[in-house]
């Protein structure tokens, strides 16, 4: 039987929407925070965080993927998920309590012990909610998690900034941390009011855990290859330095977080619907494809133009380092966006296993040569494992069309006009910096550049394709259609 190729507006909105209030809400935060702390905080902070977020990602043992993967999902089988979910979480808690000296140690940082210590609970918290989470994802409930997302990053904001005002230093970031992790579960919880009974099917752990096992250990593997350059940076050169690295990473992330992740977190659930129509789920990476790449290339590379700006009226005096960090981020879009997109549509072919495989080449690759490159300093490593991403995209597409008869060419296509645009877009907000700079404040640059930038960015994208107004009036116009009836738990 064809499956029906389901409506991507509905959930791509509500996914917008919680991307747009949850990074506008953290970055302000994050930005008031940095100016407060300064570069030595918040570098002690990004050392032991970055222990959590590499442990985080196999810590429940890509359990969530698996709930949201699986064709039917009975009660039993959530209820299994959650049980061990938490206990993967408790487990990973007291294990990183306990090794706690010794990962501070290999930094060279023994003030780290306490702030890894404390920073392990978010092991225990988050596995409360991840299940619900993951339920609310596989029926395309976005509106739920965008509600929860804000009120999360809400609740960072009240502890964090408090904190911060009252001298408590890098103390402050891990507040705000734990209090996110907190009110996720919390919310989660109001969102999808289900309560796991206490009964376990051994067969559904071992199924999700065969088939998330592999996710999660690629997802451990994916942090370290973008955040190689932290890792061996932390070890060698300090705090400082990460610092750097990780400010110019967080403009990133906004970026990313508002341009792509609301089509991240729907392409996986979107694209396994369709994984039994080839010509559905064609048409529907190519979509998801098209309009990623019309939002993210334009932000990204303009971004890179205003670098130097950016890094001015956000951070202040003693962060202008950041601005490299920000531009070598940005040159890694193309390959960034082609590479999240393979591997959501491989995971929703349930071939997890290549998943790894191909996480492991690319790792196998980026930490080498951030190893090789390391004596020429951070930015060094940076550019490498850019290039990292463009040289594994070749093995990334032979994936692609064997498994889902996707081709280079089609997905090419669907990338030009937001290439070619972005890339005039640049040239014009790098001449326009170049006349103003030295004339006028960065913010009264940015203010000029940027509209200008955007000005050019849609009439050379409309001269090359005006298709794309009609779909986008065609996803907002889906917006008031009901959407694919989502597969309920029990079925």
């Amino acid at each position: 039987m064809t499956a029906s190729r389901p409506t991507i507006a509905s959930p791509l909105i509500w996914s917008t929407a919680s991307s747009l209030g949850t990074q506008a809400l953290s970055f302000l935060t994050f930005a008031i925070l940095a100016r407060l702390l300064g570069a030595p905080a918040f570098g002690l902070v990004a050392l032991a965080a970055l222990v959590i977020d590499l442990l985080l990602a196999v810590s429940n043992a890509g359990i969530n993927e698996a709930v949201i993967q699986r064709r039917t999902l009975e009660e039993t089988d959530a209820d299994t998920a959650f049980w061990t979910n938490l206990a993967c979480g408790l487990t990973f808690c007291l294990a990183t309590v306990m090794t706690a000296p010794l990962l501070a140690s290999l930094f060279g940082q023994q003030q780290l012990t306490p702030i890894i210590t404390a920073l392990a609970t978010i092991f225990a918290v988050t596995p409360l909610g991840a299940i619900h989470t993951a339920r609310l994802t596989r029926d395309l409930r976005f509106r739920s998690i965008a509600m929860r997302n804000v009120a999360a990053s809400l609740a960072g904001t009240a502890v964090g900034l408090p904190l911060a005002f009252a001298g408590y230093g890098a103390w402050a970031l891990v507040g705000q941390r734990i209090a996110v992790a907190l009110a996720m579960a919390i919310s989660a919880w109001a969102s999808f009011p289900w309560i796991p009974r206490p009964r376990f099917r051994l067969k559904s752990c071992i199924e999700m855990v065969r088939f998330g096992t592999y996710i999660g250990i690629s997802g451990t593997l994916n942090q370290i290859n973008i955040r190689s350059a932290e890792l061996i940076s932390g070890a060698l050169a300090g705090p400082i330095a990460v610092a750097f690295i990780r400010a110019g990473s967080r403009i990133v992330e906004v970026l990313n977080q508002v341009t792509y992740m609301p089509i991240q977190q729907i392409a996986m659930p979107i694209l396994t619907r369709t994984a039994q129509d080839p010509e559905a789920l064609k048409a529907t990476y190519l979509r998801l494809s098209r309009l990623s790449a019309f939002f993210m290339f334009p932000a990204f590379l303009g971004s890179m133009a205003l670098a130097h700006e950016i890094v001015a009226v956000v951070f202040g005096p003693g962060w202008e380092y950041v601005a490299d960090a920000i531009r070598i981020f940005a040159c890694a879009v193309v390959a960034s966006q082609m590479n999240n997109l393979i591997i959501a549509a491989i995971t929703g072919m349930g071939e997890s296993r290549i998943v790894l495989s191909w996480t492991t080449a690319q790792i196998a690759l980026g930490v080498g040569a951030a190893f090789l490159v390391h004596r020429w300093g951070w930015q060094a490593m940076l550019m490498v494992g850019v290039a990292r991403g463009y040289l594994i995209l070749p093995y990334g597409f032979h994936l692609l069309r064997r498994h889902t008869g996707i081709r280079f060419g089609d997905v090419m296509g669907s990338l030009r006009a937001a290439l070619n645009s972005s890339l005039l877009m640049v040239l014009v907000v790098t001449a326009g910096v170049h006349v103003c700079e030295g004339l006028l404040p960065p913010i009264a640059i940015i203010s000029i550049c940027f509209p200008l930038g955007t000005i050019a960015y849609f009439a050379a994208y409309l001269w090359q394709d005006r298709t794309i107004i009609r779909l986008l009036q065609d996803t907002i116009a889906a917006r008031r259609t009901p959407a694919a009836t989502a597969s309920q738990p029990g079925t």
